[in-house]
């Protein structure tokens, strides 16, 4: 760019200064003499230069010379009007100077460009043209030679003479731009045959490519046609591409993904299968069959390696291992191995140990049919003696082979997750599983996807904006045809909804409708909304309905004028109800599009509670144990170091149980023995009841993932016991029915769970419930019962967990608690309980939270009772 002339406020150079000074003298002297200058500096001689520069097609003339131009230093007149306006012909001058060196630049990229613009114009290469092909013939034409190379240059020479935008990108190594280019095409032209899915990728992609394709066609018309706006229409291409290219930069890395994994799914299914055949056979199966069988094995890991190196065949043939040792009873297989073997090879034994989901009813093989069934301690002992081959990828493996793995994988897909990454993530399944309310989000701004998400968004309504403005009619068909594509997203395929959809949004049918004066906007916009009604949760039925209302609210008359517009008088100018009546359709398509966003995340979350948390269930308990046995063994070694320092946190309550000071050891009549679970019970209690918020130093290895939980049903439980304390309290001033007990509790209990309570905010509350006169004693009352030295305080504490502790030790799953408690019989059992307590007004907040303490104590047990049985 050109150096700015100086600024008014400026210091002036020292020989202009005195050249103005002799100016000024010589025309006090001869008022009637023009002061005459040189051609070289005159303006006219400077507007000449500059026209010789253009016509001369600027030969040598780049950018950094546009700074040659220096300011023009014009002759004064020997009048007093020229000192008056001086400054403001000297800012004119620098605004011309401005305006010249902007024409320089782009004449300079224009000349650059033009040579790889016309050789791709040449080969006419249009998304129309592909799309009227068929598929084959068009990915020939894509592959030809001048294709490749004329997109390569035209990308090279676009990308080299656009300046760098001022909006944080993300930092992307373009490779081989051009054969994007020509990919950008093929995606927009035949979308159906490339994108088989409905993921946010599948449709992110889908639509980057239609608006780069678009770009770029408007680009270069504009560029041709020497428009002022080519080189607004070149930046606005080159973003559409780097969305574009981002999005197929992810959409590959998922497919190659799920190609892998279903490939390792393929190979090692064949492997097990074999592995039964040479059981059952003894090795001697038909030798056509184990031909055929090892051929398809070898192709399999030639493609493997084709697509993942050397580094996925390694891994496979590391899973395979590991697998073999899972079977039941599994034999050496004579099939000749496909990789060298290492020198840490080993194969799998006729004892080796099968790991089970679930330690509990963990049995080691015997060889003795006569031998007793070991007890679930004993045999969860045994499993840690053998514990080499508990590894996180034996389990890993396992996971993987499942069968419903593949359709987790296609949910997880959706929050940038695989089943194999969520199961490695111990912290992510390890609340996914806790955490039943837990919801995943889509992908953030800062994020790459989320910043190729955004920019697409943005992008399109910018190009829908400018399509408006320069009389473009093809935006209403567009805006339907991309809320066509985001429909997919939440739309079955094989539902008679998507069979309406796609008929009725097929672009080329609603531009037929368009051009003969058919197309019903208002009714495209209707169908839209019913189908999002047919899906959605109840929760969004209130955006439904605002939307149907804003869409009915737009004027008839408006509608039909901005449809005759487009389909017969493309330079009509549109009135002001008709322009409030586009604005109002663009407004409705964001809320839409947004919506359909919710919806879709509704349904994922949905698919998350009912197919991928059954599925973290099954694996994550294994892959916790496996993961924290091979963390701890390193930094121990011996099992009996590990055993120590995770049962640690129990030796307190043992003690007690020993010394027969437990919670319930009165009512422990037939209890002969010391139960591992009983103490285990009882140091959590003693956890949740602790007077001071558990800290990080003092948490326990064993629950290092759950401290926040255990301060949340710390927190839980003092505001539960106050609550019921105050209501207590409440009740000795004036008489209350149960109802009404219940009110005094629920607004206690939002007293205390407010961020800004203290002690006057919980005096005054009981104050409004009181009578009046004897208001003034409360005060001293209500510190004392708050108290946890308070008698009161410390009975009902003492009884409620009394309470949790006859509830966990049902030993009843999560689910079976929640349901016994949720039914009338054990709501009226519960109710009776806790009325013995003065409970009872609080007794829904003691179930959710009872709930909550199941949840955590049964993973917990389930992962760690392999140490906590070796207690006693």
């Amino acid at each position: 760019m050109t150096d700015r002339p100086p600024e008014n406020n400026a210091e002036p150079r020292p020989g202009l200064l005195t050249r103005q000074k002799r100016q000024l003298s010589s025309t006090g002297k001869c008022e009637g003499r023009v002061h005459k200058t040189s051609p070289k500096t005159s303006p006219q001689s400077k507007r000449r230069r500059i026209l010789d520069y253009l016509r001369n097609g600027f030969r040598a003339v780049s950018p950094s010379r546009a700074a040659a131009l220096s300011h023009p230093e014009s002759a004064d007149k020997p009048n007093r009007q020229q000192d008056r306006h001086k400054e403001e012909r000297v800012q004119a001058s620098s605004s011309s100077l401005e305006k010249a060196a902007t024409v320089i630049q782009r004449a300079w990229r224009y000349k650059r460009l033009y040579a790889a613009v016309m050789e791709w114009s040449e080969v006419n290469v249009t998304v129309k043209r592909l799309a009227d092909m068929s598929f084959e013939d068009a990915t020939r034409l894509m592959q030809s030679a001048a294709i490749v190379q004329g997109s390569s240059r035209l990308l090279t020479a676009l990308f080299t003479s656009t300046p760098d935008s001022n909006e944080p990108t993300p930092d992307i190594e373009y490779r081989s731009p051009g054969r994007a280019f020509v990919a950008g095409h093929l995606f927009a032209a035949h979308p159906r045959l490339l994108v088989t899915g409905n993921s946010h990728i599948d449709t992110m992609i889908e639509s980057s490519a239609v608006i780069m394709a678009e770009t770029y066609g408007q680009f270069e018309a504009s560029f041709l046609k020497h428009e002022v706006s080519w080189f607004q229409r070149q930046q606005t291409f080159v973003a559409g591409f780097k969305a574009f290219y981002s999005a197929l930069d992810s959409w590959k890395r998922s497919d190659t993904k799920k190609l892998l994994s279903t490939m390792e799914r393929h190979y090692l299914e064949l492997d097990r299968l074999w592995q039964s055949v040479q059981r059952r056979t003894l090795g001697e199966g038909d030798e056509n069959w184990r031909v055929g069988i090892q051929l398809q094995r070898e192709q399999l890991i030639e493609k493997i390696r084709t697509l993942g190196g050397d580094e996925a065949v390694d891994e496979l043939m590391q899973r395979q291992k590991e697998l073999r040792l899972t079977y039941n009873d599994p034999q050496p297989s004579p099939t000749p191995s496909l990789v060298p073997p290492s020198q840490g090879d080993y194969s799998p034994i006729v004892n080796a140990q099968f790991v089970s989901s679930d330690l509990d009813k963990h049995k080691p093989a015997s060889t003795s049919l006569s031998s007793p069934p070991l007890p679930p301690e004993a045999a969860a002992a045994t499993s840690i003696e053998d514990s080499d081959t508990i590894e996180p990828s034996v389990v890993l493996t396992k996971a993987i082979a499942d069968q419903g793995t593949h359709t987790v994988d296609k949910i997880l897909s959706s929050f940038d997750l695989s089943a194999s990454a969520a199961l490695q993530d111990v912290k992510l399944a390890h609340d996914l599983v806790l955490d039943p309310e837990m919801r995943l989000e889509p992908a953030a701004g800062n994020t790459l996807v989320g910043a190729v998400q955004q920019a697409v968004t943005r992008a399109f309504f910018d190009h829908i904006r400018q399509d408006i403005e320069s009389g473009n009619s093809d935006y209403i068909v567009r805006t339907l045809a991309q809320l066509r594509l985001d429909m997919r997203t939440i739309i079955p395929p094989e539902s008679e909804m998507h069979t309406v959809l796609e008929r009725e949004f097929d672009q080329d049918w609603m531009s037929t409708q368009l051009l003969n004066g058919a197309l019903d906007i208002k009714e495209k916009y209707r169908l839209v909304l019913q189908a999002i009604r047919a899906v959605c949760a109840p929760i969004r039925d209130s955006e439904v309905d605002s939307i149907s209302k804003e869409l009915d609210a737009i004027s008839d008359e408006a509608l039909t004028e901005v449809g005759m517009s487009v389909s017969k008088d493309k330079d009509s100018v549109l009135s002001d109800s008709a322009r409030q009546c586009v604005d109002q359709l663009l407004q409705i398509t964001r809320r839409s599009m947004e919506l359909i966003r919710n919806v879709r995340m509704d349904v994922l979350n949905y698919q998350l509670s009912t197919v991928v948390r059954p599925w973290l269930r099954v694996h994550a308990v294994e892959y916790e144990r496996a993961a924290v046995l091979k963390e701890l063994k390193s930094t121990f070694g011996s099992d009996r170091k590990v055993a120590q320092h995770i049962n640690a946190w129990l030796e307190p309550a043992l003690v007690r149980e020993q010394n027969g000071a437990c919670t319930l050891q009165h009512n422990m009549h037939t209890q002969n023995s010391i139960s591992p679970k009983h103490i285990f019970f009882e140091s959590f209690l003693d956890l949740c009841f602790a007077a001071t918020s558990l800290a990080s130093k003092d948490t326990p290895p064993a629950l290092k993932m759950d401290q926040q939980r255990i301060q949340y049903i710390q927190n839980e439980l003092q505001t539960i016991l106050c609550a019921a304390a105050l209501s207590t309290l409440t009740k000795r001033f004036t008489p209350a029915s149960d109802s009404q007990m219940h009110r005094n509790a629920h607004l206690f209990l939002d007293i205390l769970r407010a961020d800004n309570v203290d002690m006057d905010r919980i005096v005054r509350g009981v104050q409004e419930i009181i009578p009046k006169d004897e208001a003034h004693l409360v005060e001293r009352l209500v510190v004392k019962t708050l108290s946890k030295d308070d008698t009161v305080y410390r009975v009902m504490e003492r009884k409620l967990r009394e309470f949790l502790l006859i509830q966990i030790e049902r030993d009843e799953m999560p689910g079976d608690l929640g349901r016994r408690l949720g039914v009338s019989d054990g709501r009226r059992e519960v109710s009776a309980m806790l009325s013995k307590m003065s409970l009872q007004m609080v007794q829904r907040e003691i179930c959710a939270l009872l709930v909550r303490i199941s949840q955590l104590c049964t993973f917990n047990w389930q992962v760690y009772s392999v140490w906590y049985s070796q207690l006693c």
